[in-house]
């Protein structure tokens, strides 16, 4: 079997596979070849570790007969075997059909249907020239993409700077933060507001969001590092930030910002020193009805601390809001237990097929239990989300698409920070 993504051999898939049909030329008798097409398929269900997946599932067919799996530069599969028969290999095809259910390939269309487009099915015994021919095609189609590939390769190196996008680790880790402490960051803080939208109306600002410009923190502190290239150094780089955000904000003349303010905090933060002096140089007049955001990730993995900060957090008057949560985790999610007043959920585009699909059902009931005037569709770049939120019964979005709309509006109108 062809391994997916592993690069040592000197041919590709196409080219083993392409040498392997001419010698079936002269032994054509009892082998079938099927084509399935996961080219077909949503790009979000083409990831490496849904490719893997199908390699796995196809994989009895190896083991059982004189068979072959051949991953094409498309990310379609080339099955080739000796002595199984059609139904032998559509008992794997239907399980890798299964994984992907929710895609509208298998969604909207029949099954009769979405077989026909699915599978492409050969009977070397009759039909070897029309799969040779397709095995030519292939890798003809695999030598023109590797080609413009590295055409395009070549005018990017052309075009990039060579000292761009260095990457961040813990031999400058130290320098960054030093150079946080030390560096005005007022000019890099942002706001991005969370919207009603109602259909014919335009967008009414319910709170916004503060939060520091990564994009500009790297070039004021650090130029030419890519600041979130490592998740973990950056998760702790956010601690940082956010007792600077804090000692800001607490100054003065920036507190007219906190009203209907929301901070986006790690649970380290709320729970620290930095959140308890902010708390005390303010008071709940001057910042209103500020939300604390708490990533969905540290809620679930430390739910010890997170009740501790909840209790805390509601007795000093702020509200709670679950940030980052994504979709399909909502019907896990039991808002009275947990405490919070509002949740923010991640926009992407496998939210269209998830509302269309047989998780439609479990995503509408959870919207209704946790209440959808408490559900915020963030990271809203397209008219498809607001779309299918308002098929959800949802209000509220966070996002550029709801920032330009924003900006479309008269200039007596905006204030605040710019986004």
């Amino acid at each position: 079997m062809v391994e997916w993504f592993k690069d040592t051999r000197t041919l590709s898939a196409e080219e083993v596979l392409l040498d392997y049909a001419r010698r079936l030329d002269r032994h054509r008798a009892g082998w079938q070849a099927v084509e399935i097409k996961v080219s077909l398929l949503r790009p979000h269900h083409q990831r490496p570790q849904h490719l893997r997946i199908i390699a796995k599932t196809l994989e009895p067919l190896v083991k059982k007969y004189d068979a072959g799996i051949y991953p094409i530069y498309n990310n379609n599969v080339i099955v080739l075997a000796k002595g199984a028969t059609i139904a032998d290999i559509d008992a794997c095809i239907l399980k890798v059909r299964f994984l992907f259910s929710e895609d509208p390939l298998f969604a909207v269309h029949g099954a009769e249907q979405s077989e026909e487009d699915f599978c492409t099915w050969y009977d070397l015994n009759t039909a070897y020239a029309d799969f040779f021919a397709r095995v030519e095609q292939m890798n003809d189609g695999r030598k023109q993409v590797l080609c413009a590939a590295e055409t395009a390769q070549r005018h990017l190196d052309s075009q990039t700077p060579a000292s761009s996008g260095a990457v961040l680790d813990l031999n400058n880790l130290e320098a960054l933060e030093r150079a946080i402490v030390r560096a005005d960051l007022a000019n890099v803080l942002r706001r991005q507001d969370i919207c009603a939208v109602i259909p014919g109306n335009r967008p009414a600002v319910v709170l916004h969001e503060i939060f520091f410009s990564m994009r500009y923190l790297a070039d004021t502190v650090l130029p030419g590092y890519d600041v979130t290239s490592d998740k973990w150094l950056f998760q702790h780089l956010s601690r940082v930030l956010d007792q600077r955000m804090l000692a800001l904000l607490a100054q003065r003349e920036y507190r007219d910002m906190l009203n209907h303010a929301s901070l986006n905090l790690t649970l380290a933060t709320v729970l620290g020193r930095d959140f308890l002096e902010f708390d005390r140089l303010t008071n709940q007049k001057d910042r209103g009805a500020i939300s604390i955001e708490l990533p969905a990730i540290e809620v679930f993995s430390d739910p010890g601390d997170y009740l501790f900060a909840r209790d805390f957090l509601k007795e000093r008057g702020y509200k709670l809001m679950i940030d980052a949560v994504p979709h399909l985790m909502l019907p896990l999610i039991d808002r009275k237990l947990l405490g919070f007043d509002l949740v923010k959920v991640i926009w992407t585009p496998a939210f269209i097929d998830h509302v269309k699909g047989r998780h439609a059902g479990e995503l509408r009931d959870a919207i209704d239990r946790i209440g959808r005037e408490r559900v915020i569709l963030c990271r809203v770049d397209h008219q498809q989300a607001i779309d299918i939120g308002q098929d959800l019964g949802l209000s509220l979005y966070q996002g550029r698409l709801i920032d330009n709309m924003l900006q479309a509006r008269p200039a007596s109108e905006r204030v605040g920070l710019p986004r």
